[in-house]
């Protein structure tokens, strides 16, 4: 897919689609596919999750590591989250995420990282069970909006007591920002 930008015609992935024709060797490769990957699936192990933070330590800071209690507080967060072992095997993730970080990364950096290459495996095995079933996707389902738009309703119990909170209090507060504009537009004319 292609988008006419500034600097010209530039090629940007689009959304992925299955194969027109899906052969019985495709079918059977995308089967075996999916039975590596789930194989590979299972939550990290320990000394896996342990020497992966090693080598990300060695790339992201070199000659000056972060204090040990660092790395084993990244490790305990990895085990804790329950990424698949898969992410922790694939040299070629392993290289995306370190390509991100110069420094050792905090845990809310890291675990975007992660968090990203957990949703690459979770596409992966997506587009192979596509293919292994001949080429049919299953549509995601759809987010539904159970909530209304705008403000959010609260129900009866609880603006019950939001109302018994602000008579006992002074009050609600004026409102702020645009809403107050619009407010106090509406008053004066």
């Amino acid at each position: 897919m292609g988008v006419v930008t500034d600097e010209g015609y530039v090629m940007r992935p689009g959304v992925w689609k299955p194969p027109a024709v899906v052969t019985a060797d495709m079918q059977r490769d995308a089967a075996q596919a999916m039975g590596a990957l789930k194989l590979r699936g299972g939550p990290v192990s320990p000394q896996k999750a342990q020497e992966w933070v090693a080598h990300l330590a060695l790339r992201c800071n070199g000659s000056q590591l972060p204090p040990e209690t660092k790395l084993a507080g990244a490790v305990s967060d990895i085990l804790r989250s329950g990424y698949p072992a898969a992410i922790f095997e694939d040299d070629e993730a392993f290289d995306r995420v370190s390509r991100k970080f110069r420094f050792w990364p905090g845990w809310a950096e890291l675990s975007e990282a992660l968090d990203a290459e957990r949703s690459r495996l979770r596409d992966e095995w997506s587009r192979l069970s596509a293919i292994a079933k001949g080429g049919q996707q299953t549509p995601r389902p759809a987010q539904q909006d159970d909530e209304p738009t705008g403000p959010r309703a609260m129900s009866e119990a609880t603006q019950k007591l939001m109302d018994e909170y602000w008579a006992k209090n002074g009050g609600r507060p004026a409102p702020r920002g645009m809403a107050a504009a619009t407010d106090a537009r509406r008053m004066e004319g």
